[in-house]
């Protein structure tokens, strides 16, 4: 096994995350209900789990799957008195800024403060129909404001300085996308996700080893240097399946895989052995590449079966080795970051960088389009400081703002904008930082600083075979997919609602958007 001793030493006075030893979590996932059998089980399995001292945490999803269900908070409570620490899934889906606010407030008063923070799903049917999504926040920015926070945030617009609360706050990243510009971007994301404050990593689920060891190699030849820990999901037939069937939100079930499961699920026990060992030597190839810890889920499951499960790995941890090439799963994937390594199955050494390409057939060439060269001139012409006809644009804007003209201005801008756009009157334009894709109007989730984890194929989680993510769009109208450009992608900060259908023409010269809060950041520091 690959020793490793990078995890951090008390970041937080609660800090699940200890040096030097393998971080062993599980994931609970709250009912539907606020009492019942389901969370009964649950709060057994939490018991066990406390009294062996096994597992490092217990992480509790937020609405997962984005059905309503126990706020993790009340779960988290109960099983901090057990003695065990808590993780709280932290999502964007279905809380505003202030909520969020308020919510970290409730948190740091009550002593949680072990975070994972998600974009989240989007949500799903409620009372009398699907819910309004929020995604006020991005996980980018959500990160950030807790990141803050940790350090006492300090508000610009008042004299109001906030006490520091002690947040120790994860991420999440999937290396396993099956095309180039999902999976680019992924890591594009995880580099904003770790500037922004991120204090360790878990990797969304999956079942390739080599893809696993991607990430690894990833975020040891960009320096990444927080704590990384691998999803191991322990899925019954059922739930294999759903996966496969696309249901899940940015997972992958192979279909060799899949084939395997449904001939041991005829088995006597239902497959149940032969699903603890897959997981087992799973988590041995985790620790073997060099992950600081394990993540494990799946339903159904004890507490005494996941402790033979870590027993058996801890076992098996000197032969992770001879367990790679039976999770390979090669004919899954369009793009691999990497070069193969035939002797062992996973990837040859990172140090030469990734090898990206347009991810097209061969032969297809990228179209030439010239709305993007157009947009790009007109935008360079009226919007760059120094340059072309900006004096002459701002000065306009002066005369222009506070003045009876101003809203016959601002609805001659939408006009144009709602035409070639679909624009939504935000008033705070990213058109020029987005290769001039409107994310408010074209991303179900308005992410600004990189994609969600659900896109599959390269297809919307909300509407897949219908619309591509609006990165994947991005991706294509690159000029050069240098991948140190995307890795240097400006964060940019979320939406200022103040600024909602005020002409985002002249929020930009006077400064009110946020480009000048950048200039004035930059200044600043």
């Amino acid at each position: 096994m690959i020793s490793r001793n990078k995890a951090r030493d008390g970041n937080s006075p609660d800090d699940f995350i200890r040096a030097e030893t393998p971080v062993f979590t599980f994931e609970l996932v709250p009912a539907r209900a606020s009492r019942g059998r389901a969370l009964d089980q649950i709060m057994e399995f939490a018991r066990d789990a406390a009294a062996d001292r096994k597992l490092s945490a217990l992480s509790i999803t937020d609405n997962a799957g984005g059905h309503p269900a126990l706020n993790p908070v009340s779960l988290s409570r109960e099983i901090m008195k057990l003695g065990i620490e808590p993780v709280i899934h932290f999502s964007c889906k279905d809380k505003n800024r202030n909520s969020m606010e308020s919510q970290l407030f409730e948190l740091d008063r009550t002593g949680l403060r072990n975070l994972l923070v998600l974009t989240g799903d989007y949500p799903r049917h409620g009372f009398s129909g699907v819910a309004k999504p929020v995604f006020d926040l991005d996980s980018v920015q959500a990160l950030k404001f807790i990141n803050e926070l940790t350090h006492g945030l300090r508000y610009t617009h008042t004299s109001l300085c906030l006490q520091p609360m002690p947040f120790f706050a994860g991420c999440v990243v999937s290396p396993f996308k099956r095309h180039e510009a999902e999976q680019v971007f992924q890591y594009a994301k995880l580099v904003l996700k770790i500037k922004a404050g991120a204090a360790y990593v878990i990797s969304q689920m999956g079942f390739d080893a080599c893809r696993q060891h991607e990430l690894r190699q990833f975020m040891d030849s960009m320096g990444l240097d927080v704590p990384l820990l691998g999803t191991i999901l322990i899925p019954d037939v059922r739930l294999a399946r759903i996966i496969s069937r696309g249901v899940v939100p940015g997972c992958i079930m192979p279909e060799r895989l899949l084939k395997k499961m449904e001939h041991e699920a005829t088995l006597k026990d239902g497959g149940l052995e032969a699903r603890l060992e897959r997981a087992s030597r799973q988590i041995a190839i985790l620790l073997g590449l060099g992950y600081e810890g394990i993540h494990i889920s799946g339903p159904g499951l004890s507490y005494r079966q996941i402790a033979m499960v870590m027993e058996r790995a801890h076992i098996l941890s000197s032969q992770w080795q001879e367990f790679v090439r039976e999770n390979l799963y090669p004919e899954e994937w369009n793009f691999k970051f990497y070069e193969p390594d035939p002797a062992t199955g996973l990837n040859k050494p990172a140090d030469t960088g990734p090898r990206l390409r347009w991810d097209r057939p061969e032969g297809h060439k990228k179209p030439f389009r010239i709305s993007g060269r157009l947009e790009r001139f007109v935008h360079n012409l009226f919007f760059i400081p120094g340059q072309g006809l900006y004096d002459t644009a701002s000065a306009a804007a002066e005369r222009i703002s506070n003045t009876d003209f101003e809203p016959v201005f601002t609805r001659l801008e939408y006009m144009v904008k709602g035409l070639l756009y679909s624009c939504q009157h935000c008033g705070d334009c990213t058109l020029d930082d987005m290769e001039f894709l409107c994310p408010q109007s074209q991303c179900a989730k308005f992410m600004l600083n990189g994609p969600c984890g659900g896109s599959s194929d390269g297809w919307c989680e909300v509407w897949p075979n219908r619309r591509q993510c609006i990165y994947v769009r991005l991706y294509e109208k690159l000029d050069d997919p240098e991948f140190r450009k995307l890795l240097d992608r400006k964060y940019l900060p979320p939406r200022n609602w103040a600024l909602f259908r005020t002409s985002s023409w002249l929020n930009f010269f006077l400064g009110r958007d946020h480009h000048g809060i950048q200039e004035k950041n930059k200044k600043m520091g």
